[in-house]
C-alpha cells in the first residue's frame, strides 16, 4: 500500500514539529536521554511504509522514556517526606489525515497517554501517583459508567505492576472513576500540559521561546480546536459543518 500524498506531506510536518520540540527542550534542564525518546516517533513519522491504521491515510507514533525530576516539595502533598520525584511520560497515538482547517472531526483513532509520578522518602519506600488520558475503545467490553470519548483518570492499569511489589499506597482508595472529560492532546500539547503543572520553572522558560510557542499553536488547532468547536455548535454558539458528534465528547449532554 502507498502513502497518501497528502498524508505524507502531513506526517513530515509532524515530524519537524517534534524536531523543533527537541531544539527547544535541549535549551532546559531536560535529561537528553529523555529528549532522544522523541527521536522514535520522529523516524516513525517519516517512515512511509509505517501505516498503522491499515489504510494510506494513517499515522502513528509512540514515545517512552521521557523522564525527567521534579521538585514537590513546595506541592500541598502527602506524605510530607518526599522532596524530590521521577516523572515519566509516555504516549501512544494513532490517527487518519484529514484537513483540519476545514473540518472539525475527532483527531485520533487511538490515543494512551500516561503519567506517573514516583517519589521516595526518607524510609526509602516508593511512593507512586498515577494519571492517564485514553480515547475510549468503542468496540471494547461495556461498563456501567459513562466514558467521555477521551477522559482523564488518576491510577488506573498502570498501577497493577506496581501492587504487591513494596509501593507505598498508604491510605489512599483509588477508584477506576469517575472518568472527567477532557479535550485530547498529542505530544506536544501533553508535553505542556504535564510541564505547566509539575515543573512550571522549565514551562516558563519554554514559553519564552518563540519556535516552542509556534508548534504548541499548532497542536492546539488540531486538539483543542474541534473539540472546542463541536461543543460551541451543540449549543448554538457557533455554526460549523461535520462537527465531532457531541454525546461522545460529553455523554452527559443534553
Amino acid at each position: 500500500m502507498t502513502i497518501d500524498p497528502k498524508n505524507k506531506k502531513y506526517r513530515l510536518e509532524l515530524a519537524n514539529e517534534l524536531t523543533l520540540l527537541k531544539r527547544a527542550l535541549e535549551k532546559c534542564s531536560i535529561s537528553l536521554k529523555s529528549i532522544g525518546a522523541i527521536d522514535r516517533a520522529i523516524k516513525e513519522l517519516k517512515n512511509e511504509k509505517s501505516l498503522p491504521l491499515g489504510t494510506n491515510l494513517s499515522w502513528g507514533y509512540k514515545i517512552s522514556g521521557f523522564a525527567m525530576e521534579i521538585d514537590v516539595s513546595n506541592n500541598i502533598q502527602f506524605p510530607k517526606t518526599v522532596k524530590k520525584a521521577i516523572l515519566d511520560f509516555s504516549i501512544n497515538l494513532k490517527g487518519e489525515y484529514y484537513d483540519f482547517t476545514k473540518e472539525f472531526k475527532d483527531p485520533f483513532k487511538h490515543l494512551e497517554f500516561n503519567i506517573i509520578v514516583e517519589g521516595k522518602s526518607r524510609k526509602r519506600k516508593d511512593h507512586i501517583l498515577s494519571y492517564h488520558l485514553d480515547r475510549h475503545i468503542e468496540e471494547g467490553n461495556p461498563s456501567n459508567e459513562v466514558h467521555p470519548i477521551y477522559h482523564f483518570q488518576m491510577g488506573g492499569r498502570k498501577l497493577d505492576g506496581y501492587h504487591g511489589n513494596g509501593k507505598n499506597f498508604g491510605n489512599q482508595l483509588i477508584l477506576d472513576n469517575p472518568r472527567f472529560m477532557h479535550y485530547p492532546m498529542d505530544f506536544i500539547s501533553g508535553l505542556d500540559f504535564v510541564l505547566s503543572n509539575f515543573s512550571p520553572t522549565i514551562w516558563r522558560q519554554l514559553k519564552k521561546d518563540h519556535a516552542y510557542n509556534r508548534i504548541l499553536k499548532s497542536s492546539q488547532e488540531r486538539t483543542i480546536r474541534p473539540f472546542v468547536a463541536s461543543l460551541a455548535n451543540h449549543f448554538g454558539f457557533h455554526t460549523i459543518n461535520k462537527d465531532w458528534n457531541c454525546k461522545d465528547i460529553c455523554p452527559q449532554i443534553i
